[in-house]
């Protein structure tokens, strides 16, 4: 079957190997083991794994780069990948299918059906790294999206990647989200969290995606350049020429930046996912 639905992993974290659970082993971020994040990318994976198992035209991208030098070079989204093929994973869901049932050959057939995308160092190089790696793959952009993550991080991804940046119909994006759980703390010491959670997204996430779509401003750009510290570069403007002349308005190396507005255009003349180039089409189909 054709693969028409892109179904996006974005990792946040690389696993050590050996039990998934003990947050011993990952590597995470301080403000990563309060919430119990770790428990989190295994319900990513899994909600994925399901999602991916419901749709034969689906296909699955884990996305993220190699970000932390202390793991050295291995990238999150290897891990993870590491991760599904450890059959405890499946299991880690009562929806899901049991190890036993898992072992033969739906299994092989599923995992075809599920690749990496080991450069993405950010939220929108998640999303839009995972579309080009489809295109490498099937030589077309998914025309649906289901993206599983954490949900206070749920209008980010939609509404300023998908839709404000890459102009992506949010009538064919599925969002599923979870949410950490401090389990430790006391009702009011969560709300507490939670609220502090909410504030930090919008403060040092939505507000500056809202203001740089792309991430190529000073903040955002510095921010990738430490999340990879073996300089390793990506051939998406090689591999996808419909949008060549985009993704190199929004490289690292681009030394005077447009505005958002005039990368957006030269990314509405050219990618064939975007709302004004389908209705367009439509219209001519029509006439």
């Amino acid at each position: 079957m054709v693969s028409t639905h892109l179904i996006i992993v974005p990792c946040h974290g690389i696993w050590k190997g050996r039990n998934p659970r003990d947050r011993d082993n990952w590597h995470l971020a301080p403000f990563q083991i309060e919430g119990n994040d770790h428990i989190c990318f295994i319900e990513h994976l899994s909600t994925a794994y399901l999602e991916l198992e419901a749709d034969p035209a689906a296909f699955m991208i884990i996305s993220g780069g190699e970000t932390k030098r202390e793991a050295g070079e291995i990238a999150e989204a290897t891990t993870y990948h590491q991760l599904l093929n450890d059959l405890s994973l499946i299991d880690s869901n009562k929806d899901t299918k049991t190890n036993k049932d898992l072992v033969g050959g739906e299994f092989k057939s599923i995992q075809s059906r599920i690749a990496t995308e080991v450069y993405a160092r950010d939220s929108f190089e998640n999303v839009l790294f995972s579309m080009c790696r489809f295109y490498e793959l099937h030589k077309r952009y998914p025309t649906k999206i289901t993206i599983t993550g954490f949900e206070f991080k749920s209008y980010r991804f939609t509404q300023l990647h998908l839709l404000q940046a890459l102009a992506f119909n949010l009538d064919n994006v599925v969002y599923l989200g979870n949410q950490p759980n401090p389990s430790h703390l006391s009702t009011e010491a969560k709300q507490k969290y939670f609220k502090e959670l909410d504030h930090s997204e919008k403060q040092h996430a939505a507000n500056v995606f809202a203001q740089d779509w792309y991430g190529i401003g000073p903040n955002l750009k510095s921010k990738k350049l430490k999340r990879n510290p073996f300089a390793k570069k990506h051939s998406y403007a090689i591999t996808n020429p419909y949008i060549t002349n985009f993704l190199n308005e929004i490289a690292d190396d681009v030394k005077e930046p447009k505005l958002n507005q005039e990368i957006k255009q030269i990314l509405l003349q050219s990618a064939p996912w975007t709302i004004e180039r389908i209705t367009q089409s439509t219209q001519l189909h029509q006439e």
